[in-house]
């Protein structure tokens, strides 16, 4: 280091700056309206699918209905690798302007469509504009936040998830009073007001940069020069993490769940109280705002207390952001098949369990999310975010919704000698206990993640070289030149072999 360079503290010295904290929470708006947006869809579902209020040429059977949001999905997840390979080399802030403009542009069109195939063509380009915010917007705030802080700032960044989800509903609901299309035409003007700040005031900050004082990750990637089989190949280096690849098969499952629930649970609630003997019945209106509170609240009780677990049981094992996850989901799958199983029977019963479901599988976001970024050499997370990004939709809610949709007009037959409503009612009850299982392989899988965590975390740490130059070649070496890279307990629980790291570090050993 040069004697005029200014020396960095170590980050649990270092308190989080202002205009760090602003960026966090830039990016937590753009979060937030992007839940808004995606969930603006499931507050009006029950007027889109019926051609009286849309003026469409047909009604929408749930197998259509479901496709809305798997087009949005499946074109979300395959541009964010994309997204995710041009934001390890370019400036992701710009990159998130210009998703956010044709986002709010796609938005925006979706008021005015006049047919089926309109509105599914809009959101397929909704979630290209989407996916250029959710890949970068979590490595941004990795580069800015110390890794000792980080898990915190992330959980804020995600409860947008949960608030804006449930505002997504509320807004849907309440334009449905009025005229649905209104319900596209609230997120734009403020995705536009984002860009322009992430534009102006948002710098792209240094790769790494939030790592110690003694550490920074080598810049240098041994990968072919053609562009296509460098993202090929650092793709592949990537999934040979066992704990980034389990986790994010298991975060699939997660997806997969909510996107299930947060989907059919406003339709399948008015149907099932149409036939309930006891309990009120919901409309549209009154079934989202319901929903839409309860899931809010549950994000927000839940995903900062994920932070706060995580850093309670750090104390006594490295894996406990996986065996967080593990557990919630492994509780949630009891708690869905009882919620699941009260609606036609006890209506307060099925919106409880739904609610213990939410706060048990919020818990696990900020910490999955930690794992991502911590068990990944920091010149590729931007990557890695996407690819997990990926993985998680095109197993998880990229299909689920009409997954459930198919196999709920399949089970209608199976009732064809019922009154329609009860048919429509059993067969969506039914098709929700596939979520069940879902919930339980997603526990399974991340089982198998915190068995390869402390080993993946110590690899992705020996990518990282000395600011002099000398590379930091094995973990022993690691923890004598800079303990918090090797965090205490972690040569407690983990004494097998290390490969190689994933990248080669190019250094110079020279002062």
């Amino acid at each position: 280091m040069s004697s005029d360079e200014e020396p960095r503290a170590p980050p649990e010295e270092r308190r989080v700056r202002m205009k760090e904290i602003f960026v966090v929470w830039v990016l937590f708006l753009i979060n937030l309206f992007n839940y808004i947006d995606r969930y603006t869809v499931a507050g009006v579902l029950a007027l889109i699918m019926q051609k009286e209020k849309t003026g469409f040429s047909h009604d929408l059977s749930d197998s259509e209905a479901g496709l809305l949001t798997t087009v949005f999905i499946i074109s979300y997840m395959i541009l964010s690798p994309l997204f995710g390979f041009l934001g390890d080399r370019y400036n992701r802030p710009m990159l998130i302007a210009v998703g956010l403009v044709l986002w709010a542009a796609s938005t925006l069109a979706c008021s005015f469509v006049t047919e089926y195939w309109q509105l599914l063509v809009f959101r397929a380009f909704v979630g290209v504009g989407e996916a250029s915010y959710a890949a970068l917007a979590p490595t941004i705030i990795g580069d800015l936040i110390p890794a000792n802080q980080r898990t915190f700032y992330l959980s804020f960044f995600f409860i947008g998830t949960p608030v804006g989800g449930a505002l997504g509903y509320i807004i849907g609901g309440e334009a449905g009073k009025h005229n649905w299309r209104w319900a596209f035409r609230v997120s734009p003007p403020f995705c536009l007001v984002l860009a322009l700040v992430m534009i102006v005031l948002v710098k792209d900050p240094e790769r790494g940069g939030s790592e110690d004082d003694l550490a920074t990750v080598s810049q240098e990637i041994r990968s072919p020069d053609n562009p296509i089989m460098q993202l090929l190949y650092e793709t592949w280096s990537i999934l040979k993490i066992k704990t980034f690849l389990f986790s994010s098969i298991a975060f699939a499952c997660l997806a997969f769940v909510i996107g299930a629930i947060t989907y059919w649970v406003p339709v399948f609630v008015q149907r099932a109280s149409s036939i309930a003997t006891h309990g009120p019945r919901y409309d549209n209106t009154s079934a989202n705002f319901i929903f839409g509170v309860l899931a809010c609240v549950s994000g927000l009780v839940s995903i900062p207390f994920g932070s706060v677990l995580s850093k309670f049981i750090e104390r006594y094992t490295q894996k406990g952001d996986a065996l967080i996850n593990a557990y919630g989901l492994w509780v949630g799958s009891i708690t869905l098949f009882i919620a699941i199983f009260s609606a036609t029977k006890w209506i307060y019963g099925f919106w409880l369990f739904c609610f213990i479901t939410q706060l048990l599988v919020f818990v696990g976001w900020a910490p999955n999310t930690a794992m991502v970024l911590y068990t990944c050499p920091p010149r590729m997370r931007s990557l890695a975010s996407a690819i997990n990004i990926l993985l998680s939709h095109l197993f998880g809610d990229a299909i689920s919704p009409t997954i459930q949709g198919k196999l709920s007009d399949s089970i209608k037959h199976a009732f064809s000698d019922f009154d329609i409503s009860i048919s429509d009612c059993y067969a969506l009850e039914y098709s929700f206990f596939l979520s069940c299982f879902v919930c339980l392989l997603g526990s399974v899988f991340y089982f198998l993640a915190a068995e390869n965590l402390i080993r993946d975390r110590m690899i992705a740490n020996d990518t990282l070289v000395s600011r002099r130059g000398t590379a930091i070649s094995n973990v022993s070496a690691l923890s004598r030149s800079h303990p918090i890279n090797a965090p205490t307990g972690f040569r407690d629980e983990y004494e097998g072999p290390l490969t190689q790291p994933l990248i080669s570090s190019q250094c110079d050993d020279s002062d």
